[in-house]
């Protein structure tokens, strides 16, 4: 009962944190791209860099996912296992998002370069 408490609260905060590293863009540069993006060029730039981060976060997803995969004999606390597929789902998530981005700009762009 104990060690599924502590999965669970592990589990909670990991989420957490992983959804707090994808709502906020990582450099001011950014930021300020996205609130001034006018031109075709802009947006590409900013559909470039969200597939950048699409691709990080793929990666991120797959080495989690062997990570949860290695744990398959592993008769220790189950907490490991939990963790490794929490913080892989998380990332899949990351990168779907970032995909989406990536394509909501290269669209902008297609529409202004018009």
């Amino acid at each position: 009962m104990r060690h599924s408490k502590l999965a669970v609260g592990f589990l909670s905060l990991s989420l957490l944190a992983v959804s707090a590293c994808t709502l906020v863009p990582q450099t001011s540069e950014v930021r300020d791209a996205v609130a001034t993006a006018a031109t075709a060029s802009d947006h590409q730039k900013l559909a470039d860099y969200f597939a950048q981060k699409a691709t990080s976060y793929e990666a991120e997803a797959a080495s989690h996912e062997q990570l949860a995969n290695s744990y398959g004999g592993y008769r220790g606390p189950i907490v490991f296992v939990s963790h490794c597929r929490s913080l892989q789902q998380g990332f899949a998530a990351a990168a779907k998002e970032a995909r989406a981005l990536e394509q909501a700009h290269r669209q902008l762009a297609d529409s202004i370069g018009k």
